[in-house]
Protein backbone atom coordinates (compact mmCIF):
# COMPACT_ATOMS: atom_id res chain seq x y z
CA UNK A 1 0.00 0.00 0.00
CA UNK A 2 2.42 2.39 1.01
CA UNK A 3 4.78 1.93 -2.19
CA UNK A 4 1.41 1.83 -4.47
CA UNK A 5 0.86 5.65 -2.54
CA UNK A 6 4.85 6.22 -3.19
CA UNK A 7 4.22 5.32 -6.77
CA UNK A 8 1.06 8.11 -7.00
CA UNK A 9 2.85 10.42 -5.47
CA UNK A 10 5.99 10.25 -7.81
CA UNK A 11 4.02 9.30 -10.94
CA UNK A 12 1.06 12.17 -10.64
CA UNK A 13 1.21 14.55 -7.65
CA UNK A 14 4.49 15.40 -7.85
CA UNK A 15 4.79 16.58 -11.55
CA UNK A 16 1.46 18.12 -11.25
CA UNK A 17 2.90 20.47 -8.33
CA UNK A 18 5.87 21.34 -10.56
CA UNK A 19 3.50 22.01 -13.44
CA UNK A 20 1.60 24.38 -11.35
CA UNK A 21 4.64 25.97 -9.64
CA UNK A 22 6.30 26.07 -13.41
CA UNK A 23 3.11 27.91 -14.34
CA UNK A 24 2.95 30.27 -11.29
CA UNK A 25 6.81 31.21 -11.60
CA UNK A 26 6.02 31.91 -15.99
CA UNK A 27 2.56 34.47 -14.74
CA UNK A 28 5.27 36.00 -12.28
CA UNK A 29 7.91 36.53 -14.45
CA UNK A 30 5.40 37.73 -17.19
CA UNK A 31 3.91 40.34 -14.52
CA UNK A 32 7.55 41.30 -13.36
CA UNK A 33 8.42 41.92 -16.71
CA UNK A 34 5.63 44.08 -17.77
CA UNK A 35 6.28 45.93 -15.02
CA UNK A 36 9.63 46.05 -15.80
CA UNK A 37 8.67 47.66 -19.28
CA UNK A 38 6.23 50.22 -17.80
CA UNK A 39 8.75 51.39 -15.35
CA UNK A 40 11.45 51.67 -18.40
CA UNK A 41 8.72 53.42 -20.55
CA UNK A 42 8.10 56.28 -17.17
CA UNK A 43 11.60 56.85 -16.94
CA UNK A 44 12.82 56.96 -20.55
CA UNK A 45 9.65 59.47 -20.99
CA UNK A 46 11.15 61.63 -18.36
CA UNK A 47 14.44 61.76 -19.77
CA UNK A 48 12.89 62.93 -22.51
CA UNK A 49 10.99 65.64 -20.82
CA UNK A 50 14.27 67.00 -19.19
CA UNK A 51 16.16 67.21 -22.26
CA UNK A 52 13.70 69.09 -24.64
CA UNK A 53 13.16 71.33 -21.93
CA UNK A 54 17.01 71.88 -21.58
CA UNK A 55 16.93 72.59 -25.11
CA UNK A 56 14.55 75.01 -24.40
CA UNK A 57 16.52 76.53 -21.71
CA UNK A 58 19.44 76.93 -23.75
CA UNK A 59 17.74 78.79 -26.92
CA UNK A 60 16.09 81.11 -23.86
CA UNK A 61 19.38 81.79 -22.79
CA UNK A 62 20.70 82.40 -26.09
CA UNK A 63 18.00 85.11 -26.72
CA UNK A 64 18.41 86.46 -23.10
CA UNK A 65 22.10 86.96 -23.54
CA UNK A 66 21.46 88.74 -26.84
CA UNK A 67 18.76 90.98 -26.09
CA UNK A 68 21.54 91.93 -22.69
CA UNK A 69 23.91 93.19 -25.49
CA UNK A 70 21.38 95.80 -26.87
CA UNK A 71 19.78 96.93 -24.05
CA UNK A 72 20.22 100.46 -22.95
CA UNK A 73 17.54 100.52 -20.26
CA UNK A 74 19.06 99.78 -16.50
CA UNK A 75 15.30 97.97 -15.72
CA UNK A 76 15.59 95.88 -18.62
CA UNK A 77 19.38 95.23 -18.22
CA UNK A 78 18.89 93.53 -14.76
CA UNK A 79 15.18 91.92 -15.81
CA UNK A 80 17.20 90.00 -18.06
CA UNK A 81 20.28 89.16 -15.90
CA UNK A 82 17.36 87.87 -13.40
CA UNK A 83 16.00 85.73 -16.66
CA UNK A 84 19.54 84.35 -17.14
CA UNK A 85 20.27 83.75 -13.60
CA UNK A 86 16.60 81.47 -13.26
CA UNK A 87 17.48 79.91 -16.68
CA UNK A 88 21.06 78.69 -15.48
CA UNK A 89 19.77 77.40 -12.10
CA UNK A 90 16.71 75.26 -14.07
CA UNK A 91 19.10 74.08 -17.04
CA UNK A 92 20.94 72.51 -13.77
CA UNK A 93 18.09 70.77 -12.17
CA UNK A 94 17.49 69.43 -15.65
CA UNK A 95 20.93 68.15 -16.63
CA UNK A 96 20.36 65.95 -12.89
CA UNK A 97 17.69 63.94 -14.47
CA UNK A 98 19.53 63.03 -17.62
CA UNK A 99 21.85 60.03 -17.95
CA UNK A 100 25.43 61.46 -17.14
CA UNK A 101 26.55 58.99 -19.94
CA UNK A 102 24.76 61.11 -22.93
CA UNK A 103 26.09 64.38 -22.69
CA UNK A 104 29.44 66.07 -21.38
CA UNK A 105 26.92 67.11 -18.45
CA UNK A 106 30.63 67.94 -16.50
CA UNK A 107 31.64 70.41 -18.50
CA UNK A 108 28.03 71.53 -19.25
CA UNK A 109 26.96 71.78 -15.53
CA UNK A 110 30.15 73.84 -14.94
CA UNK A 111 29.14 76.51 -17.39
CA UNK A 112 25.83 76.95 -16.90
CA UNK A 113 26.33 77.47 -13.26
CA UNK A 114 29.49 80.02 -13.63
CA UNK A 115 27.08 81.77 -16.44
CA UNK A 116 24.45 82.05 -13.92
CA UNK A 117 26.63 83.29 -11.10
CA UNK A 118 27.91 85.64 -13.53
CA UNK A 119 24.71 87.45 -14.45
CA UNK A 120 23.68 87.70 -10.77
CA UNK A 121 27.31 89.27 -10.10
CA UNK A 122 25.90 91.53 -12.71
CA UNK A 123 22.84 91.91 -11.07
CA UNK A 124 24.52 93.23 -7.84
CA UNK A 125 26.32 95.44 -9.28
CA UNK A 126 23.80 97.34 -11.46
CA UNK A 127 21.31 97.24 -8.18
CA UNK A 128 24.98 99.18 -6.97
CA UNK A 129 24.81 101.44 -9.29
CA UNK A 130 28.07 100.32 -11.17
CA UNK A 131 27.67 100.65 -14.71
CA UNK A 132 28.35 97.75 -17.42
CA UNK A 133 31.60 98.10 -18.26
CA UNK A 134 33.19 96.78 -21.93
CA UNK A 135 35.25 93.88 -20.31
CA UNK A 136 31.10 92.74 -19.35
CA UNK A 137 30.21 93.68 -22.51
CA UNK A 138 32.91 91.61 -24.22
CA UNK A 139 32.63 88.99 -21.77
CA UNK A 140 28.42 88.53 -22.36
CA UNK A 141 29.17 88.54 -25.89
CA UNK A 142 31.67 85.89 -25.70
CA UNK A 143 28.69 83.91 -23.32
CA UNK A 144 26.12 84.48 -25.99
CA UNK A 145 28.28 82.90 -29.01
CA UNK A 146 28.77 79.73 -26.33
CA UNK A 147 25.33 79.45 -25.66
CA UNK A 148 24.64 79.54 -29.83
CA UNK A 149 27.19 77.14 -30.39
CA UNK A 150 25.74 74.74 -27.26
CA UNK A 151 22.26 75.71 -28.27
CA UNK A 152 22.76 74.24 -31.94
CA UNK A 153 24.42 70.67 -30.80
CA UNK A 154 21.50 70.27 -28.32
CA UNK A 155 18.51 71.08 -30.80
CA UNK A 156 20.59 69.32 -33.22
CA UNK A 157 20.34 65.41 -31.32
CA UNK A 158 16.84 66.54 -30.19
CA UNK A 159 15.65 66.80 -34.18
CA UNK A 160 17.21 63.45 -35.45
CA UNK A 161 15.83 61.86 -32.18
CA UNK A 162 19.43 61.29 -30.31
CA UNK A 163 17.74 61.62 -27.01
CA UNK A 164 19.24 60.33 -23.81
CA UNK A 165 17.31 57.55 -22.44
CA UNK A 166 18.71 54.83 -19.97
CA UNK A 167 18.75 51.32 -21.14
CA UNK A 168 16.44 49.29 -18.61
CA UNK A 169 16.94 45.76 -18.18
CA UNK A 170 14.78 43.36 -16.24
CA UNK A 171 18.11 42.90 -14.15
CA UNK A 172 17.79 46.19 -13.14
CA UNK A 173 14.50 46.43 -12.22
CA UNK A 174 14.39 43.54 -9.54
CA UNK A 175 16.78 44.94 -6.89
CA UNK A 176 16.44 44.64 -3.07
CA UNK A 177 14.67 45.78 -0.35
CA UNK A 178 16.84 48.23 0.46
CA UNK A 179 17.39 49.08 -2.90
CA UNK A 180 13.72 49.36 -3.81
CA UNK A 181 13.32 51.75 -0.57
CA UNK A 182 16.42 53.84 -1.69
CA UNK A 183 15.20 54.63 -5.26
CA UNK A 184 11.50 54.80 -4.12
CA UNK A 185 12.65 58.25 -1.73
CA UNK A 186 15.34 59.20 -4.79
CA UNK A 187 12.16 59.33 -7.13
CA UNK A 188 9.97 60.70 -4.68
CA UNK A 189 12.49 63.78 -4.51
CA UNK A 190 13.03 64.07 -8.18
CA UNK A 191 9.27 64.36 -8.80
CA UNK A 192 9.07 67.03 -6.25
CA UNK A 193 11.70 68.43 -8.01
CA UNK A 194 10.27 67.76 -11.64
CA UNK A 195 6.86 69.63 -10.10
CA UNK A 196 9.21 72.36 -9.21
CA UNK A 197 10.62 72.63 -12.25
CA UNK A 198 7.68 73.15 -14.32
CA UNK A 199 5.94 75.30 -11.51
CA UNK A 200 9.23 77.63 -12.92
CA UNK A 201 9.06 77.30 -16.35
CA UNK A 202 6.05 78.71 -16.94
CA UNK A 203 7.85 82.17 -15.84
CA UNK A 204 9.90 82.11 -18.36
CA UNK A 205 9.14 84.16 -21.77
CA UNK A 206 7.63 81.69 -24.58
CA UNK A 207 7.98 82.57 -28.08
CA UNK A 208 5.32 84.42 -29.74
CA UNK A 209 4.59 83.53 -33.75
CA UNK A 210 2.74 86.13 -35.15
CA UNK A 211 4.37 89.08 -34.28
CA UNK A 212 5.33 90.78 -30.81
CA UNK A 213 1.70 91.99 -29.57
CA UNK A 214 -0.40 89.10 -31.10
CA UNK A 215 -1.52 87.84 -28.06
CA UNK A 216 -1.73 90.55 -26.21
CA UNK A 217 -5.76 91.99 -26.55
CA UNK A 218 -7.24 89.85 -23.47
CA UNK A 219 -9.38 92.70 -22.42
CA UNK A 220 -12.29 92.34 -19.79
CA UNK A 221 -14.49 93.31 -23.26
CA UNK A 222 -14.59 93.54 -26.62
CA UNK A 223 -14.02 97.13 -27.37
CA UNK A 224 -14.05 96.96 -31.01
CA UNK A 225 -17.32 94.80 -31.08
CA UNK A 226 -20.00 97.61 -32.59
CA UNK A 227 -23.53 97.52 -34.30
CA UNK A 228 -26.77 96.00 -33.20
CA UNK A 229 -27.78 91.99 -32.66
CA UNK A 230 -27.71 90.05 -35.84
CA UNK A 231 -30.27 86.98 -36.34
CA UNK A 232 -28.71 83.77 -37.20
CA UNK A 233 -30.32 84.24 -40.54
CA UNK A 234 -28.96 87.49 -41.05
CA UNK A 235 -25.54 86.35 -39.93
CA UNK A 236 -24.90 83.16 -42.68
CA UNK A 237 -25.90 86.06 -45.75
CA UNK A 238 -22.97 87.56 -44.24
CA UNK A 239 -21.03 84.28 -43.85
CA UNK A 240 -21.96 83.09 -47.58
CA UNK A 241 -20.43 86.40 -48.57
CA UNK A 242 -17.19 86.46 -46.99
CA UNK A 243 -16.79 82.85 -47.75
CA UNK A 244 -17.93 83.24 -51.24
CA UNK A 245 -20.36 80.27 -51.10
CA UNK A 246 -24.03 80.01 -50.86
CA UNK A 247 -25.79 77.27 -48.84
CA UNK A 248 -23.98 76.99 -45.62
CA UNK A 249 -24.72 75.03 -42.93
CA UNK A 250 -25.25 76.14 -39.29
CA UNK A 251 -23.63 74.64 -36.63
CA UNK A 252 -24.95 76.62 -33.57
CA UNK A 253 -23.94 79.64 -31.75
CA UNK A 254 -20.88 79.47 -29.41
CA UNK A 255 -20.57 82.07 -26.43
CA UNK A 256 -17.23 82.67 -25.82
CA UNK A 257 -16.09 86.22 -25.06
CA UNK A 258 -17.60 87.10 -28.12
CA UNK A 259 -20.41 85.14 -28.99
CA UNK A 260 -20.80 84.01 -32.49
CA UNK A 261 -22.98 82.05 -34.53
CA UNK A 262 -20.87 79.59 -36.22
CA UNK A 263 -21.56 78.28 -39.47
CA UNK A 264 -19.86 75.24 -42.07
CA UNK A 265 -19.86 74.31 -46.13
CA UNK A 266 -17.78 72.61 -48.86
CA UNK A 267 -16.68 74.23 -52.12
CA UNK A 268 -17.34 72.71 -55.01
CA UNK A 269 -13.19 71.30 -55.21
CA UNK A 270 -13.86 69.10 -51.84
CA UNK A 271 -12.08 71.86 -49.50
CA UNK A 272 -14.01 72.59 -46.25
CA UNK A 273 -14.42 75.76 -44.86
CA UNK A 274 -15.71 77.12 -41.32
CA UNK A 275 -16.51 80.20 -40.61
CA UNK A 276 -17.87 82.73 -37.34
CA UNK A 277 -20.30 85.85 -37.57
CA UNK A 278 -20.40 87.98 -34.03
CA UNK A 279 -23.77 87.79 -32.94
CA UNK A 280 -23.84 91.63 -31.99
CA UNK A 281 -22.71 93.59 -35.58
CA UNK A 282 -22.22 91.04 -37.50
CA UNK A 283 -18.77 91.19 -37.66
CA UNK A 284 -16.22 88.50 -39.37
CA UNK A 285 -14.62 87.12 -36.45
CA UNK A 286 -13.01 84.03 -37.66
CA UNK A 287 -12.89 82.20 -40.92
CA UNK A 288 -10.75 79.18 -41.97
CA UNK A 289 -10.43 77.20 -44.94
CA UNK A 290 -7.36 75.23 -46.97
CA UNK A 291 -5.35 76.00 -49.77
CA UNK A 292 -5.23 74.84 -52.92
CA UNK A 293 -1.78 74.20 -53.18
CA UNK A 294 1.15 73.30 -50.93
CA UNK A 295 4.14 75.49 -51.14
CA UNK A 296 6.08 76.23 -48.57
CA UNK A 297 8.98 78.54 -47.94
CA UNK A 298 9.61 82.18 -48.11
CA UNK A 299 8.70 83.30 -51.74
CA UNK A 300 10.09 85.81 -54.07
CA UNK A 301 9.82 89.86 -53.40
CA UNK A 302 7.00 89.83 -56.24
CA UNK A 303 5.06 87.03 -55.07
CA UNK A 304 5.27 88.70 -51.20
CA UNK A 305 3.98 91.89 -53.22
CA UNK A 306 1.32 90.08 -54.60
CA UNK A 307 -0.24 88.39 -51.61
CA UNK A 308 0.34 91.15 -49.77
CA UNK A 309 -1.76 93.25 -52.25
CA UNK A 310 -4.90 90.83 -52.27
CA UNK A 311 -4.63 90.71 -48.55
CA UNK A 312 -4.82 94.67 -48.44
CA UNK A 313 -7.49 94.46 -51.00
CA UNK A 314 -9.97 92.31 -48.78
CA UNK A 315 -9.42 94.30 -46.14
CA UNK A 316 -10.29 97.69 -47.61
CA UNK A 317 -13.41 96.14 -49.22
CA UNK A 318 -14.69 94.20 -45.45
CA UNK A 319 -14.81 97.40 -43.18
CA UNK A 320 -10.61 97.47 -42.60
CA UNK A 321 -9.67 100.73 -44.28
CA UNK A 322 -6.33 101.75 -42.62
CA UNK A 323 -4.12 99.01 -41.90
CA UNK A 324 -0.50 98.47 -42.51
CA UNK A 325 0.97 95.03 -42.90
CA UNK A 326 3.68 93.58 -40.24
CA UNK A 327 4.68 89.84 -40.04
CA UNK A 328 4.46 86.93 -42.44
CA UNK A 329 4.81 83.56 -42.28
CA UNK A 330 4.31 81.27 -45.12
CA UNK A 331 3.49 77.18 -44.99
CA UNK A 332 0.98 75.04 -45.92
CA UNK A 333 0.10 76.81 -49.64
CA UNK A 334 -0.27 80.33 -47.26
CA UNK A 335 0.78 83.21 -46.79
CA UNK A 336 -0.10 84.31 -43.15
CA UNK A 337 0.30 88.13 -43.22
CA UNK A 338 -0.45 90.12 -39.92
CA UNK A 339 -1.89 94.00 -40.33
CA UNK A 340 -2.25 96.12 -37.62
CA UNK A 341 -4.46 99.32 -37.33
CA UNK A 342 -2.84 103.05 -38.09
CA UNK A 343 -4.00 105.78 -36.74
CA UNK A 344 -2.74 109.32 -37.59
CA UNK A 345 0.66 107.21 -38.63
CA UNK A 346 0.68 105.29 -35.31
CA UNK A 347 0.81 101.72 -35.66
CA UNK A 348 -2.43 100.18 -33.25
CA UNK A 349 0.05 96.75 -32.75
CA UNK A 350 -3.07 95.73 -30.64
CA UNK A 351 -5.60 96.15 -33.33
CA UNK A 352 -4.84 92.70 -35.68
CA UNK A 353 -6.01 90.79 -38.26
CA UNK A 354 -4.44 87.92 -39.47
CA UNK A 355 -5.15 87.22 -43.33
CA UNK A 356 -4.28 83.50 -44.47
CA UNK A 357 -3.63 84.16 -48.42
CA UNK A 358 -3.48 80.62 -51.21
CA UNK A 359 -0.40 81.10 -52.81
CA UNK A 360 -1.64 79.36 -55.80
CA UNK A 361 -5.40 81.16 -56.72
CA UNK A 362 -4.36 84.63 -54.44
CA UNK A 363 -7.97 84.17 -52.81
CA UNK A 364 -8.47 85.00 -48.76
CA UNK A 365 -8.54 81.11 -47.13
CA UNK A 366 -8.32 82.28 -44.06
CA UNK A 367 -9.19 85.53 -41.06
CA UNK A 368 -9.30 86.41 -37.60
CA UNK A 369 -10.26 89.11 -36.69
CA UNK A 370 -9.86 88.32 -32.86
CA UNK A 371 -7.63 91.11 -31.88
CA UNK A 372 -9.15 93.43 -33.37
CA UNK A 373 -12.51 93.43 -32.12
CA UNK A 374 -11.22 93.31 -29.18
CA UNK A 375 -9.09 96.08 -29.43
CA UNK A 376 -9.99 98.74 -31.67
CA UNK A 377 -11.39 102.22 -30.79
CA UNK A 378 -10.32 105.68 -31.91
CA UNK A 379 -7.39 106.32 -29.69
CA UNK A 380 -6.60 109.17 -27.70
CA UNK A 381 -3.20 109.05 -28.80
CA UNK A 382 -0.18 111.61 -25.89
CA UNK A 383 1.53 114.19 -27.86
CA UNK A 384 5.62 112.67 -28.07
CA UNK A 385 7.51 114.74 -25.38
CA UNK A 386 10.79 113.51 -27.60
CA UNK A 387 11.77 113.59 -30.82
CA UNK A 388 12.71 110.42 -32.54
CA UNK A 389 16.21 111.23 -32.77
CA UNK A 390 16.41 111.98 -29.29
CA UNK A 391 14.67 108.31 -28.63
CA UNK A 392 17.85 106.97 -30.97
CA UNK A 393 20.32 108.64 -28.96
CA UNK A 394 18.86 106.45 -25.85
CA UNK A 395 20.11 103.27 -27.57
CA UNK A 396 22.62 100.71 -27.08
CA UNK A 397 25.27 101.65 -29.76
CA UNK A 398 25.63 97.67 -30.24
CA UNK A 399 22.24 98.66 -32.05
CA UNK A 400 22.34 99.34 -36.04
CA UNK A 401 19.15 100.85 -36.49
CA UNK A 402 17.73 100.35 -40.41
CA UNK A 403 14.09 101.03 -39.48
CA UNK A 404 11.77 103.61 -37.41
CA UNK A 405 8.25 104.15 -36.66
CA UNK A 406 5.74 105.38 -34.34
CA UNK A 407 3.69 102.51 -32.44
CA UNK A 408 1.17 102.05 -29.86
CA UNK A 409 2.10 98.75 -27.67
CA UNK A 410 0.78 96.98 -24.85
CA UNK A 411 2.05 97.11 -21.72
CA UNK A 412 -0.83 95.14 -19.66
CA UNK A 413 -4.50 94.51 -21.83
CA UNK A 414 -5.73 97.48 -20.45
CA UNK A 415 -3.08 99.58 -20.87
CA UNK A 416 -0.82 100.87 -24.07
CA UNK A 417 2.08 102.98 -23.83
CA UNK A 418 3.02 105.61 -27.28
CA UNK A 419 6.71 104.49 -28.43
CA UNK A 420 9.12 105.04 -31.14
CA UNK A 421 10.05 101.58 -32.85
CA UNK A 422 13.14 100.76 -33.86
CA UNK A 423 14.04 98.03 -35.71
CA UNK A 424 18.27 97.00 -36.17
CA UNK A 425 21.01 94.65 -35.89
CA UNK A 426 23.61 93.40 -33.81
CA UNK A 427 26.17 91.76 -35.82
CA UNK A 428 23.93 88.97 -37.58
CA UNK A 429 21.08 89.21 -35.23
CA UNK A 430 18.34 91.06 -35.62
CA UNK A 431 16.40 92.93 -32.97
CA UNK A 432 13.28 95.60 -32.19
CA UNK A 433 13.70 98.13 -29.38
CA UNK A 434 10.58 100.05 -28.38
CA UNK A 435 11.60 103.51 -26.39
CA UNK A 436 8.66 105.56 -24.98
CA UNK A 437 7.83 108.53 -26.25
CA UNK A 438 6.94 110.56 -22.95
CA UNK A 439 9.95 109.09 -20.86
CA UNK A 440 12.80 107.92 -22.94
CA UNK A 441 12.84 104.52 -21.13
CA UNK A 442 13.77 101.41 -22.49
CA UNK A 443 10.37 99.74 -22.65
CA UNK A 444 10.49 96.34 -24.13
CA UNK A 445 12.95 94.70 -27.16
CA UNK A 446 12.30 91.53 -28.78
CA UNK A 447 14.59 89.80 -31.03
CA UNK A 448 13.61 89.24 -34.57
CA UNK A 449 14.11 84.70 -35.61
CA UNK A 450 14.40 84.34 -39.26
CA UNK A 451 13.29 81.00 -40.36
CA UNK A 452 12.45 79.01 -43.62
CA UNK A 453 8.78 79.93 -43.39
CA UNK A 454 9.29 83.64 -42.45
CA UNK A 455 9.70 85.69 -39.48
CA UNK A 456 9.06 84.73 -35.78
CA UNK A 457 9.82 86.96 -32.78
CA UNK A 458 10.78 86.28 -29.18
Amino acid sequence: MKEKTKDTLERIVLPAILVIALVAAAFWGAEQASLAEEYKNSTTAMYTRAFTELCDNMNNLETALGKLRVTASPAQYVLLLDDVWRLSGSSVSLMSQIPSSHIDTVDLNSFVVRLGDYAHSLTKKAVRGTPMTEEDQAQLAELHNACIRIGAELNERLAIGDIPVAVITNDGYFSTEAEDAENAAASEEGGNEEKQEQEGIQEFPTLIYDGPFSESAEKLEARGLTGNPVSEEEARAIAESAAGLSGLTPQGASNGTIPAYDFHGTYEDGREVDISITQTGGHLLWMMSSATGNAEGIPEEAEVDRLREAAEAYLSENGYPSMCATYAQYYGGCALINFAALQDDVILYSDLVKIWVDRETGSIVGVDARNYLFSHVERDLAEALITMEEAESMLSTNLTVEDRALALIPITPQTERLCYEFKGTCGEEEYIVYISAQTGEEEQIFRIINTEDGQLVM
